[in-house]
């Protein structure tokens, strides 16, 4: 009989333990041979275990989408006392079945009061979706982007410019001064920028009128799934890669912003020593920050595992549940897939403090329906706008790694 979600977990954390006091008995002593071995080992024990805990929790949240599914079904067979957000709800469901032609006038009347919300958004024939269905895509874009996750994320009610002053300020000191004596003017360097908004959206997503004719099915979750992995991904491609140019204008994503690089010393490769200099790159004003983080793609967590400093010593430690994070060079980090893969001349790690990193989201999102566009196939189309842009607002913050 396989072992318990909780039971997993309490084995992970045992083995994590032992792996970090092995870490820490060794410390900066060089490793022979069977400490090597008894450290591949657990590895290897822990690997195992997370791979038996992420299939647990998969399952997990297949059952809690179940479960909601349910729970949502029983809501909407009782009547409805809640007022105007339920109202709005409501109609927002029965307009994502039916189509506005079908809708009663008090449907109507709310799905107006919920266009009406939306400041400058100028989408004919597009709905605001209500804010529990625009927080479930939310929720879920979180497993599309993990730059998002520890960088500063403001939110916006209108699409307008907003002027973002940027700077680098590493270079900038006060002085001492005596009695009396008159202080030196040091002009700052700064620059100014406009964070506006770019438009995404989801693709057309085709749907059978059966299945929207059915009440069993939970439509708002379908839909708000769809809409979260299609723009989920996109926004955190755009947020990595993103140019500042073309047409339409992309947002000037992280690697474009980052301008200020170390260079690997092996081709194809990373080992600590080019870590080591990332970091150090960095301004140690920097790196004590709370969103500090070192930012890299999967494949190079992969590699990163395996690699050892010049003692033989792991550069990676396991994370142990609510007591320490997972650490490369004993700094946390963070994985986005959109991060390019080690290669020459491409930018595959940066570390700095990703609260310099601004990513703005405008807080009303739209969903077109379209009826008669697919109406051969006996299918309706649906079409969901999402805004934002991204800044870089201090260009020290961050360094990148570019690979040799």
């Amino acid at each position: 009989m396989g072992k318990k979600l909780h039971e997993l977990k309490a084995q992970h954390n045992k083995i994590a333990i032992q792996m970090r006091t092995l870490h820490d008995e060794i410390g900066d002593k060089k490793w022979t041979d069977e400490q090597r071995t008894q450290w591949d080992h657990l590895k290897s024990e822990i690997d195992d275990v997370a791979t038996q805990i992420e299939r647990e929790e998969h399952l997990r949240s297949i059952d809690q989408k179940f479960v909601e599914e349910q729970e949502k079904e029983e809501r909407q067979k009782k009547i409805s006392v809640d007022g105007k957000k339920e109202n709005q709800a409501s109609a927002f469901n029965s307009f994502l079945r039916r189509g506005l032609g079908e809708l009663s006038n008090e449907e109507r009347q709310a799905l107006s009061e919920l266009r009406a919300q939306a400041v400058g958004i100028d989408d004919k024939g597009g709905y605001t979706v209500p804010k529990e269905f625009q927080a479930r895509i939310v929720e879920q874009m979180k497993a599309y982007g993990g730059i998002s996750s520890v960088s500063q994320i403001i939110t916006t009610s209108h699409g307008r410019n907003i002027e973002w002053v940027t700077a680098d300020g590493t270079a900038e000191e006060g002085e001492l001064v005596g009695e009396n004596t008159a202080t030196t003017e040091s002009d700052t360097s700064f620059g100014v920028d406009s964070i506006g908004v770019r438009k995404l959206s989801s693709k057309i997503i085709r749907v059978s009128n059966e299945l929207l004719q059915d009440s069993a099915i939970d439509i708002e979750g379908y839909l708000s799934r769809r809409i979260a992995e299609r723009i989920g991904r996109a926004e955190a491609k755009f947020l990595i890669k993103g140019t500042g140019t073309g047409t339409p204008v992309q947002p000037k994503g992280l690697e474009t912003s980052v301008n200020s690089t170390v260079q690997g010393a092996k081709a194809g490769a990373v080992d600590w020593k080019d870590l080591n200099s990332l970091i150090h790159a960095v301004d140690p004003a920097y790196r004590g920050a709370g969103n500090t983080r070192i930012a890299f793609n999967d494949n190079t967590l992969k590699v990163l595992k395996e690699a050892v400093d010049a003692n033989n010593r792991p550069l990676w430690l396991p994370s142990i549940a609510g007591v320490a994070p997972a650490t490369m060079l004993g700094y946390q980090y963070v994985i986005d897939q959109a991060i390019a893969d080690i290669a020459q001349g491409k930018k595959f790690a940066y570390f700095g403090d990703f609260n310099r990193f601004i990513i703005r989201r405008v807080s009303y999102m739209t969903l077109k329906r379209l009826v008669e566009r697919y109406a051969e196939f006996d299918q309706t189309a649906f079409l969901a706008f999402h805004r934002f842009d991204c800044i870089l607002e201090d260009t020290s913050a961050i360094k990148g790694l570019v690979g040799k």
